[in-house]
């Protein structure tokens, strides 16, 4: 969920915002992408979330709230087997982060996740090593080995595949072996969400 939704919204009523409008309907377009997404029905969210990108940013929203709705977009688009914008949109969305809650934030976090899939599944290992190469150690710092260790091995075990076949054999074997030691701390740990990757067929 939009992190500042429910504040901004209630503010805007009680100040008489002469962009009010503008942010309930953001509000609701978000709440709609959800519903879509959570459907399966992509193409749906995309042009929701489209509409309320462009109603947050027409009411004056926090950055904040656009860096969410950037990336919500950014990922359907993804979905959608629109890559170029997809990776646009999620780089954006990951600057804006950076910014604002910085650098190793579980919001940053999410988008370099993020950006790892999406560049493992299009084959730009490169960059999907050098993205995890980022996030990884930024979740381990927030404690992901405990909270959701599954997630963490599947990650690294991208990670040294992506190592692999970027022709980077040492740290891909080093990866490989962090995963299976977490696993092996971890017995049975599965990852709690199951990831839309971006290997699917599109639009639906």
């Amino acid at each position: 969920m939009i992190r500042t939704l429910t504040v901004l919204v209630a503010a805007a009523a009680l100040s008489g915002c002469a962009h009010e409008i503008n942010i309930r309907n953001a509000a609701r377009y978000h709440n709609a992408g959800l519903a879509a997404e959570q459907a399966g029905d992509y193409n749906l969210a995309e042009r929701d979330y489209f509409r309320a990108l462009i109603n947050f940013r027409d009411g004056g929203a926090p950055e904040a709230d656009l860096s969410m709705e950037i990336y919500n977009l950014g990922r359907m688009e993804g979905y959608n087997c629109k890559y170029d914008q997809a990776k646009g949109h999620l780089g954006e969305a990951l600057a804006m982060e950076e910014r604002l809650s910085g650098p190793e934030s579980k919001f940053t976090t999410k988008r370099l996740f993020e950006l790892a899939r999406l560049a493992y599944d299009r084959g730009e290992y490169g960059d999907a090593a050098t993205y995890y190469a980022r996030g990884i150690p930024a979740a381990q710092k927030r404690g992901i080995e405990q909270s959701d260790p599954g997630t963490l091995a599947d990650a690294l075990d991208e990670y040294a595949a992506a190592l692999r076949q970027s022709g980077q054999a040492d740290s891909a074997t080093r990866a490989a072996a962090e995963a299976s030691s977490v696993r092996a701390a971890h017995p049975g740990a599965s990852a709690k969400y199951n990831f839309v990757r971006y290997t699917q067929p599109c639009g639906r």
